[in-house]
């Protein structure tokens, strides 16, 4: 037999459901900004290695933070409470971008990313051992952002700007914004299949440089692992541990030596994001060194100076920087 409810249980049915509703919303709810919380430490090996390399006594290390797009009610809420969380409202332009599309954005900047590292890394370690050889070429320029109503889409590849072949263009490409004129006749690819546009209208979009190297001849060989980090800022660390495979001498000197910065193939470290987040990792992770690229210095030292530690914090713009660091330390 069924017993009737009281006023007081449907009272008590009617709260349950709407604080159950509310927590789903803030819970479920994404928003138009994003969050960024502190990461951790990966070992610069893990994802490029030189076979037969030697044993150091430290270590180099790259830095990846936690981000989260279009974060949700409930995470912006917990995050402005965390002094090592930022919070930030996308652009317009930025909240168009599907999470599918992020993904294949950093995935595409961690590719060319280590393809940077290794052409700099062989390159430069060239200088002190004839031995070593690498074999590269340009082959085309990844797109990772483009504006709203854009010809272009995430993953196109640049390979002709009007009837001309990147590689004969003289390019010295690390990432960055290309211009596109009106009239300009562009070549890409695109789900394998090879387009040709004339430009309508002027816009820009985000490259990225996509190398041919031939690791058939490299020498000395490598191993390259996918990991599980996205995103172009491993790349300087990337090069030193490299440079380091490469020669005899140890540049880590018994240090634990981690950072961050993009780097081009000529050897330029470029700004990256999370810069807060990577120094609070860092110094949690109790790194000696970390090198920062010129461009996020100010921030890392704002940062760096309300923190207790003995972790230097070198600016760097180029990999010579890091490189005459290293050799005095």
């Amino acid at each position: 037999m069924l017993k009737k409810l009281s006023l007081r249980h449907y009272i008590a049915i009617l709260c349950a459901v709407v604080i159950n509703t509310f927590l789903l919303v803030i819970a479920c709810f994404r928003t138009n900004y994003e969050i960024t919380c502190k990461g951790g430490l990966v070992e610069a090996r893990d994802i490029i290695e030189v076979n037969e390399h030697k044993e150091n006594t430290g270590s180099f290390s790259t830095i990846y933070v936690i981000s989260f797009s279009k974060s949700t009610l409930f995470q912006n809420f917990i995050g402005q409470f965390i002094p090592s969380v930022s919070i930030r409202e996308l652009s317009t332009n930025e909240s168009k971008f599907s999470d599918l599309e992020n993904l294949k954005m950093g995935e595409i900047e961690h590719n060319t990313s280590v393809m940077q590292a290794i052409i700099c890394a062989y390159t430069k370690a060239q200088a002190y051992n004839q031995n070593i050889k690498i074999d590269y070429s340009l082959k085309s320029l990844v797109i990772t952002y483009y504006d709203i109503n854009s010809n272009f889409k995430i993953g196109d590849e640049i390979i002709d700007i009007n009837g001309n072949k990147l590689n004969n263009l003289n390019l010295s490409y690390g990432e960055g914004y290309l211009s596109l004129n009106i009239g300009d006749k562009i070549t890409y690819i695109r789900d394998n299949e090879t387009k040709t546009i004339q430009i309508d209208k002027e816009e820009k979009v985000y490259c990225y440089p996509y190398y041919d190297i031939n690791y058939d001849s490299i020498y000395p060989s490598l191993t390259i692992n996918r990991g599980y980090t996205n995103g172009p800022s491993g790349g300087l660390l990337r090069t030193l541990s490299l440079i380091d495979d490469l020669l005899d001498y140890d540049l880590t000197g018994g240090k634990k030596i981690a950072g961050t910065g993009t780097i081009s193939s000529t050897g330029y470290v470029g700004a990256i994001g999370g810069i807060k987040q990577k120094i609070y990792t860092a110094v949690s992770n109790d790194v000696d060194i970390f090198f920062c690229p010129s461009s996020n210095y100010e921030e890392a030292l704002e940062v760096y100076n309300t923190l207790k530690t003995d972790m230097l914090l070198i600016e760097v713009s180029n990999i010579d920087d890091a490189l005459e660091v290293l050799y005095e330390i």
